[in-house]
């Protein structure tokens, strides 16, 4: 994102959401007054309590114990693919890493990837010892045009295409694998924000490309810190199981030059409380998605298919001109927002030296997004005062669809 100046509004919302208090009652309480961009909300105490009790009777802690190896199976089923397509790792960012150097991808090469992303995604390429080579997005999918990038896939100096789920709105992850297999060009899928859309029934299904879910605090299913590669192909999720031990695989020889991205049996603890109680948190994100959907101003452009069979921990909407009067106005009213993703990853200092294509519309989309107030105990009644406050502010000639 584009470093907002010392003082503005962006940067204090940001800090104050690094102290984020519990989703209780107390604490909810306390937000009466104020509505903050997220309040994360994980499995409570009494949940989690019965798993950490199996972890004090093991006495086994990391190194793929038998909460990560249950997390695996559970993880696998709920995505319809089976636990040996699952490789569970610390945080997505090294799940990305670990699915391009899974590919054996020679370093120095361009890795095809959009501009407007979170920057993990840049900082995941290059960590995989790639070149990002940022491309602009459709303005309707939100993602890259895949004609475009098969082009630039077929140059010798392209080594992987990094595709990235828009806010876990539903992309079609066939067209990827024919553009893949038309290349021979690897793709990765940074699906983040899809941990529900991916579901089994779900609006996106695993297609051969390697996929990537966050299971960080802010997600819509979240363990604190956590990541899952999913492959279709047992042996490739094995490799990045590999790479996540250092290179070990059944010695302490290192095979390969792995790095330590492996997932605690406490995280795995976490993970399975949140599945034990996952249809009542579903619920209560369909509830804000459907608040949204019933009071959003509708000349205020969605993520792609917003809402339709799928639900996510954000909510990020496009406004007609530049959004800053109703980020300022929102904030006097003690309403938080978030530019999410920014303008691009290529306006931030460590990757504004790499190469780019024209980058119009994430440029545009990057200065008119709004990340609005978006968590699972926001009430109804709090949505429509926020959306009535958009409408209050959108300009005049701007009329309603």
């Amino acid at each position: 994102m584009l470093t907002p100046p010392s003082g503005s509004l962006l940067e204090t919302t940001r800090e104050k959401q690094h102290d984020l208090p519990p989703a209780n009652g107390q604490a909810l309480a306390a937000l009466s007054k104020d509505i903050p961009v997220a309040v994360p909300r994980l499995p409570t105490v009494d949940r989690i309590e019965p798993y950490i009790r199996e972890i004090d009777a093991n006495h086994w802690y990391t190194n793929q114990g038998p909460l990560s190896e249950r997390l695996q199976e559970r993880l696998g089923a709920f995505w319809g693919v089976g636990g040996q397509n699952i490789a569970l790792v610390s945080n997505a960012t090294s799940g990305i890493t670990l699915a391009l150097q899974a590919q054996a991808i020679p370093p120095g090469l361009r890795c095809v990837m959009p501009s407007w992303t979170f920057v993990a995604s840049a900082a995941a390429a290059t960590a995989a010892g790639l070149v990002p080579y940022f491309v602009d997005v459709c303005p309707k999918t939100w993602i890259p045009d895949p004609a475009e990038v098969e082009a630039l896939a077929r140059a010798e100096n392209v080594g992987a295409i990094l595709i990235v789920v828009p806010f876990g709105a539903p992309i079609d992850l066939a067209v990827w694998d024919g553009v893949s297999q038309r290349t021979g060009c690897p793709v990765i899928i940074d699906a983040a924000a899809a941990f529900d859309t991916l579901r089994a029934g779900g609006p996106m299904s695993v297609g051969q490309a390697t996929v990537v879910v966050s299971l960080h605090a802010t997600k819509v299913f979240g363990l604190g810190e956590g990541g899952a590669v999913i492959s279709r192909d047992p042996a490739m999720a094995e490799q990045v199981r590999i790479h996540a031990r250092f290179g070990f695989a059944g010695s302490r020889s290192a095979r390969v030059a792995g790095i330590n991205a492996k997932m605690s049996e406490y995280t795995a603890a976490v993970g399975l409380a949140g599945l034990d109680v996952w249809p009542e948190t579903r619920a209560r994100w369909q509830a804000v998605t459907d608040s949204y959907r019933q009071f959003l101003p509708s000349s205020l452009k969605l993520p792609p298919a917003f809402g339709q069979g799928w639900v996510s921990a954000t909510l990020t909407v496009i406004w007609p001109t530049n959004p800053q009067k109703p980020i300022d106005f929102l904030a006097s009213q003690g309403v938080g927002t978030v530019s999410w993703w920014g303008v691009g990853c290529h306006m931030q200092p460590a990757y504004q030296a790499y190469p780019r294509e024209k980058l119009s519309i994430t440029e545009d989309y990057g200065q008119r997004s709004i990340g609005l107030p978006f968590w699972q105990d926001m009430s109804s009644d709090k949505i429509a005062d926020v959306c009535r406050m958009l409408q209050d502010m959108l300009p005049a000639d701007i009329c309603e669809n």
